[in-house]
Formats: C-alpha cells, sequence, structure tokens
C-alpha cells in the first residue's frame, strides 16, 4: 500500500502528467505511422483544399479516403495550418497539439488541484484511443470545459468563444451553451455567442465567396440530418438491437424530457455548474444517434467528473470503477465476451446511462431538501 501511495503522489503531479501525456503522444503518432490509421486525418486535411478550390465537401472522394466529412465548413479553415504542412509533420503537430490542449485545458478546471490530477488520468486512456484515430472529440470534450472554467472566472465573452467553437467542431457541442442561463449577464452571453459566430464563419470569406458558404451550410446541414451519420452507439442503438419497432420522434422526445426535467431540480439543488456540466457530457452522447466508440470520451469525462464532485458513495464508487474499467481501461481484444458486450452490445452506453440516473437521483434529492427549505442554495 506505502509503494502504490508513493506511485500516486508521483504521477499526481502537473510536471509528470504533462511528460506522461507527451509520451502517451508520441507512443500513438509512432503507431500511426506503423498502421496507418490516419484516414480522419487524411479527411480533414483534403477537405481543406477541397474548401480552397470550392469544390463539394460532402460527398465521397474515394479515391483520397473512405467515409464522409462531417464538419462544419468553419473547420476547414481552423485546420488549414495542419493541412498545409507534409502528411507526417502535420499529423505529429496534429496529435500533440490535441494533447496539449487538452492538458492545459484539464488544468485549468475549477477543482482541487488532485482532482484536477485525477481527470488527467482517468481521462488518458479515452484520450489515447482518440488520438490514435486522429479524432476530434478530445477538443470537443476540452472546448466544453474550458467554457465552464470561463464562467467560473468571470470571463463571459472568452466563455461564449468557446460555445461557437465547440458548437463548430460538431454541432452537439452547442448543448454547453446551457451555461449562458447561469450567469447574472446571461442575456449578455447570447449576444457574445451570435457575436462569435459571426466572426469565425466570417473566416471563410477570406477565402471563398458568400454565395458558396451558404451552399456549403446547406449541403453540411442535409448531411448531419440525414441516414448516413448514424452511428447509433447509444440508445438508439439498444432499439435497434431490441428490434423495437419504436420511431427516433419517441427518443429523442424522452431525450428532451430527461434534459428539461433536469434543469428546475438542478436550480432547486443549488446550481452546482459542475453537476450540471457532468450531466450534459453523459447526456449529449448516450442520447445521441451520431455516437460511436471515440466519442465517449465526453461521457467519460462526465464520468470522471461527477465522481471527483459528488458526496462519496460505495455504490457510486463501484459503478464508477466499473464504468472506466470496461469502457477506457482495459483495451479491446483482451477479453472477447467484454468486447462483444462493447460493441455489439453497447455496454458502455449502459453504464453511463445508470451514472446519469445517479446524478438524477442525486440532484433530486438535494433539490426536495432545498425545496422544503423554500428556497434554492445557491453554489
Amino acid at each position: 500500500m506505502k509503494f502504490l501511495q508513493t506511485v500516486k503522489s508521483f504521477v499526481l503531479q502537473y510536471k509528470i502528467l504533462l511528460v506522461l501525456y507527451i509520451l502517451a503522444t508520441l507512443f500513438v503518432y509512432y503507431q500511426l505511422l506503423i498502421f496507418g490509421h490516419n484516414n480522419n486525418y487524411i479527411i480533414y486535411r483534403q477537405s481543406v483544399f477541397h474548401f480552397l478550390q470550392s469544390q463539394p465537401l460532402y460527398v465521397e472522394y474515394p479515391t483520397e479516403y473512405y467515409d464522409l466529412f462531417y464538419y462544419n465548413p468553419v473547420f476547414s479553415v481552423f485546420f488549414m495550418p495542419f493541412a498545409l504542412l507534409p502528411i507526417k509533420v502535420g499529423m505529429l503537430v496534429w496529435v500533440l497539439f490535441t494533447a496539449l490542449c487538452c492538458f492545459f485545458i484539464f488544468r485549468c478546471m475549477p477543482l482541487k488541484d488532485k482532482q484536477n490530477q485525477l481527470f488527467m488520468v482517468f481521462i488518458l486512456f479515452d484520450l489515447v484511443n482518440n488520438l490514435g484515430h486522429t479524432q476530434t472529440n478530445p477538443f470537443l470534450l476540452a472546448f466544453i470545459l474550458m467554457s465552464w472554467v470561463l464562467i467560473e472566472k468571470d470571463k463571459p465573452f472568452l466563455s461564449a468563444l468557446f460555445m461557437a467553437l465547440s458548437f463548430l467542431i460538431k454541432g452537439y457541442g452547442g448543448i454547453i451553451g446551457l451555461l449562458c442561463f447561469y450567469y447574472k449577464g446571461g442575456y449578455k452571453m447570447i449576444g457574445y455567442g451570435l457575436f462569435w459566430m459571426i466572426v469565425l464563419n466570417a473566416t471563410t470569406l477570406l477565402f471563398i465567396t458568400p454565395e458558396q458558404i451558404i451552399t456549403y451550410y446547406q449541403e453540411w446541414l442535409h448531411i448531419i440530418s440525414g441516414d448516413t451519420i448514424k452511428e447509433s452507439y447509444s440508445v438508439y442503438g439498444w432499439v435497434k438491437n431490441l428490434q423495437l419497432n419504436l420511431p427516433e420522434s419517441y427518443i429523442l422526445i424522452t431525450a428532451l424530457t430527461a434534459l428539461l426535467a433536469y434543469i428546475p431540480l438542478h436550480f432547486w439543488a443549488g446550481k452546482n455548474k459542475a453537476h450540471l456540466v457532468a450531466f450534459l457530457l453523459i447526456w449529449v452522447i448516450v442520447f445521441n444517434r451520431a455516437s460511436e466508440p471515440a466519442t465517449y470520451i465526453m461521457a467519460i469525462g462526465g464520468v470522471a467528473l461527477w465522481y471527483l464532485v459528488r458526496p462519496k458513495n460505495t455504490a457510486f464508487t463501484i459503478l464508477f470503477w466499473v464504468t472506466l474499467l470496461v469502457s477506457s481501461i482495459i483495451p479491446k481484444d483482451i477479453v472477447a465476451f467484454l468486447d462483444k458486450l462493447r460493441y455489439d452490445y453497447y455496454i458502455k452506453a449502459l453504464l453511463c446511462l445508470l451514472v446519469l440516473v445517479d446524478i438524477y437521483i442525486f440532484t433530486a434529492k438535494q433539490a426536495i431538501l432545498n425545496f422544503r427549505n423554500k428556497k434554492p442554495v445557491l453554489a
């Protein structure tokens, strides 16, 4: 036990964690060179050249990559500095930039240092998985958390920037905009968000015409609302597996009802923004028809955050470690049965949903207690 405590004390230092993040990233980059799991990076890179040449963004280019480009047109502007580098160099810079952004944003979370350090360790496994496929999901998690960080620092203008960036990476990242209503000048934040959306979208006009950006947006809205993006690693996947003839609109209504019911409960429970962020990170993934295993870095981020800020409870501690082990730590191809649970029965989604239920129960209990006192306790 003393040895484990010594190791824990050594690892839970920012400088050690920084080295760990860099080494993990370099190891992932080596794997990318060896195994060539860089299709996502090629999609991002080629989208820049298609964008600069005013070619269609949202059609297949089978000679260049498989799958489709699903990102907002502004993403091509964001990715331009990486695309203009040679592929191997650009890919190294991309994965290092991703890991370092995550490290410094996680370090800024408004928690105690030990809690931030534990969060960095808990999320590292999902981060490595995402880096190994050059995904953008780590940025989405980091920018959502940064939106929260900046609100806590009373910097609504900059917080709105990261809210806008979250939306522009993946549309559902805009859910973090609900934090606007927890700021005393929430209407100003909405205005700031609109300002940043205009500014960020205006960057496209440096390279293409207004007519072309309108066309891109029309095509983007069409593809993200169509059937091609359905990964369904979520509640939607359960319905499909169980062969239930249930319209998707029912699932959507259930998800929205769960969210709308949570907001007043959260208000009366004390309006702790860390609790809300944890809830949203899980909710937006388990009720998302576009969820895939890699997107669960967001849900696991919510699970880890909830574990760190929730009062300790034996039952939930067991649920947390089971979730982390099954969803993140134990690699695939080790236990065949576990892989089947993960990829055929969506066990990640089930475990994260159970954590969401725990958040609900805890929040409801606090809300009832405070309601009896006739006033919410502000956190």
